[in-house]
């Protein structure tokens, strides 16, 4: 019988192959079967951001987070920020849109209570105000304080005055 250690005393002593490494990370992860991305992105967003990162030349892509704030109904705020190339965080997912530009959205900011963005719809306005409209039925507010909704008919009511 083999005690506590023998494999150990016996590979020492080149009666055993020795171990296989594991493969590294980035390995593991290209045999992966690709999942659709946990939030939809719609056409007006993905212009948006692409024209967002136009702007800067060291940026690999918007990181798509969420921040404590006391003061909302939900108690915290969605954000959007440049992420700087190399330094991408590995627990965010990645999504590469149509027009080039790359969101990175927070892990905790899709799991984050019960206005998680898993299986959220992101937009971006004309002001570049972020809109949320999370899984369920009601809307979340961006940072505009308007949802799709109401921001389609306060554009359909100025196109009205405006004739």
């Amino acid at each position: 019988a083999e005690h506590k250690g023998g494999r150990r005393r016996m590979w020492r002593a080149g009666r055993l192959a020795a171990p296989r490494p594991l493969p590294a990370w980035p390995t593991a992860v290209r045999w992966r079967r690709k999942l659709p991305p946990s939030v939809i992105v719609t056409d007006r967003a993905d212009s948006r951001l692409f024209a967002l990162q136009s702007t800067k030349s060291d940026v690999a892509g918007c990181r798509l987070g969420m921040t404590n704030n006391w003061g909302s109904p939900s108690g915290f705020t969605y954000t959007l920020n440049f992420v700087k190339s190399g330094e991408e965080d590995r627990t965010d997912e990645r999504i590469d849109l149509e027009s080039g530009a790359t969101l990175f959205v927070e892990r905790k900011a899709l799991w984050v209570g019960e206005g998680g963005l898993l299986g959220a719809t992101v937009d971006i306005d004309d002001k570049f105000n972020l809109i949320v409209n999370s899984k369920s039925d009601e809307p979340q507010r961006g940072s505009a304080g308007l949802t799709a909704d109401e921001v389609a008919r306060r554009a359909a009511t100025n196109t009205d005055e405006e004739r």
